[in-house]
């Protein structure tokens, strides 16, 4: 519709050049009527399927009714507030006046036309987007389940000579994760299994730092599910034992952001044999989450720690 009122005024600029300021609707609230008609019409079409032969009678009647409406409207009423657009009615502006509204409803069709499909192609090229990051995010994180799921059953359970209950009331929790198939979980529920996970790694010593920094607001973003796990276990599987060298998870309060820090001393041999999958995984999750104004990064500082920073703004 804006397209069509720019287009109205370009081509009649000439007559409202040192008019008032209401000469201008008083002149177009025919054309708004005719293409709202149009534009009810058409969907109404679309959605009812109407046959060809309803279509040519709505057109008629739509071109028939429109003329004495027009020329009532131009000729008569607005006259009688001393509002003229053209010279008195004549006999020849009959063939003159149905050709405009003819041309008027060829070019309001095709305007009409051309933005449903537009609009229909980007709504089904946006829906086709979401579907595609929505299955691949949950292809991803049913790859990193299945890649770190053994390896955390033998964390949890390392130096045990009997898997207690703890450890298997949290491996199954995991499960019921994994079941669950949630892509996004909130971040106050990934810390919760991340502080279970970390109470069960005896054989690693963790600090955490700067948890009060943390608002419920925060608590509340989503995160990949499993993906601060991952980087516990990660952390666990690579780093050297001993309380000189702990993990440790640091929440820092910065002016435009809040960042979890993940730091722990890199193992030269276990970083050999090593694969990546499990960060390369959960990097590609948080790439759909750019739009939630998260942002992860991975660095290694002097060669021999390995960080991770996420950074909520």
């Amino acid at each position: 519709m804006s397209i069509f009122l720019m287009v109205i005024y370009i081509r009649n600029i000439g007559t409202f050049t040192g008019q008032p300021i209401y000469v201008f609707p008083l002149f177009v609230a025919p054309y708004l009527v005719y293409f709202c008609i149009c534009y009810a019409l058409f969907h109404l079409s679309v959605r009812f399927r109407l046959r060809q032969l309803g279509w040519l009678v709505l057109c008629a009647a739509l071109v028939l009714g429109s003329f004495w409406i027009v020329k009532s409207y131009y000729y008569t009423l607005l006259p009688t507030i001393k509002v003229v657009f053209y010279s008195a009615w004549q006999n020849n502006h009959q063939g003159i006046l149905l050709n405009k509204i003819s041309q008027g409803l060829f070019y309001i069709l095709l305007l009409i036309v051309v933005d449903y499909f537009v609009f229909k192609w980007l709504k089904i090229k946006i829906q086709s987007t979401r579907l595609e990051r929505m299955m691949r995010d949950r292809a991803d994180s049913s790859l990193l389940s299945g890649h770190f799921l053994r390896r955390l059953y033998q964390l949890a359970s390392k130096g045990k000579k009997e898997v207690d209950v703890e450890v298997l009331d949290f491996f199954q929790s995991i499960s019921n994760k994994l079941v669950a198939q949630n892509v996004r979980v909130a971040l106050e529920e990934e810390w919760y299994f991340v502080k279970r996970m970390v109470a069960l790694c005896h054989d690693r010593h963790f600090e955490i730092n700067g948890e009060e920094h943390v608002s419920q607001q925060i608590w509340n973003r989503s995160v990949p599910s499993l993906s601060l796990v991952t980087w516990i276990e990660n952390a666990v599987a690579y780093s050297i034992d001993g309380a000189n060298n702990p993990i440790t998870l640091t929440w820092i309060n910065q002016p435009d952001k809040l960042v979890l820090e993940i730091r722990n001393r890199m193992h030269t041999t276990s970083i050999k044999r090593g694969t990546g999958n499990g960060l390369r995984l959960v990097n590609r999750l948080y790439e759909s989450c750019k739009n939630d104004r998260v942002e992860l990064q991975y660095t290694i500082e002097k060669n021999t720690y390995f960080i991770v920073k996420l950074s909520f703004f």
